[in-house]
């Protein structure tokens, strides 16, 4: 939505390896990992980001979402859908016609390092994956003047970021057998945010904006990101 309308949109092309998108009714290109307007009578527009979207394994969505419905596929397409081996995420591998569409590279990561990129303020922060499952589960510091905590689950590898405060104070969170807690009380926390177990039970964690990409797209477009740690 934007100002009310509902926008509708088609693939345009890919750009710096992820797509380009056109809105139906005034053909202006879009950016999808941005949600920002480049070019056309919307340039300069931006789409709000919904709080929600976790990457993560179809089992441990369906366990915590069991009424989840599903997209089937349309078997007028079947010949052009992903293998589950093509589709994997942060495979060393680029096809041929997104790798040249990349004018911005870094070395500081492999292209297709899988990460949590954190957008706060003017700030842009790089979580890599591989570099979070090394870690005790928890990061926490302060992005763009936001308090924020790093969630990493490695048996689903899902990983979510979270603004530390409640009730008007930054908190700081764990690790343990059985989930995230507030540190040092019973409170127990999923990786949506919710307190599920504990005195603060029903309280919820704010989203801070954030997405799982792959180091080449989130560079080409964050060239001033940092990486943790």
């Amino acid at each position: 939505m934007l100002d009310g309308v509902r926008l509708l949109f088609g693939f345009e092309s890919v750009w710096q390896g992820t797509a380009v998108l056109y809105d139906r009714d005034t053909r202006s290109l879009w950016m999808h990992v941005t949600g920002e307007c480049f070019d056309g009578p919307r340039k300069g527009r931006r789409l709000r980001p919904l709080p929600t979207g976790t990457h993560t394994t179809w089992a441990a969505w369906r366990r915590d979402h069991p009424d989840t419905d599903a997209m089937a596929p349309d078997v007028r397409f079947a010949g052009r859908y992903f293998t589950r081996e093509e589709a994997r995420s942060g495979v060393d591998f680029l096809s041929p016609a997104f790798a040249r569409s990349i004018t911005k590279r870094d070395e500081r990561l492999p292209l297709s390092e899988l990460l949590l990129g954190v957008r706060a303020g003017a700030a842009r922060r790089a979580y890599p994956l591989a570099r979070l499952a090394q870690g005790e589960g928890v990061v926490e510091e302060t992005v763009g003047g936001v308090p924020t905590t790093v969630w990493f689950d490695a048996s689903s590898r899902t990983a979510v970021a979270f603004d530390a405060r409640l009730d008007g104070g930054a908190r700081s969170f764990e690790r343990r057998d059985g989930g995230f807690f507030e540190r040092g009380t019973a409170n127990r926390f999923d990786l949506e945010g919710r307190c599920v177990a504990g005195e603060r039970t029903g309280q919820r964690l704010a989203r801070v904006e954030s997405l799982l990409a792959e180091w080449y797209g989130w560079f080409a477009h964050h060239p001033d990101t940092t990486v943790w740690p």
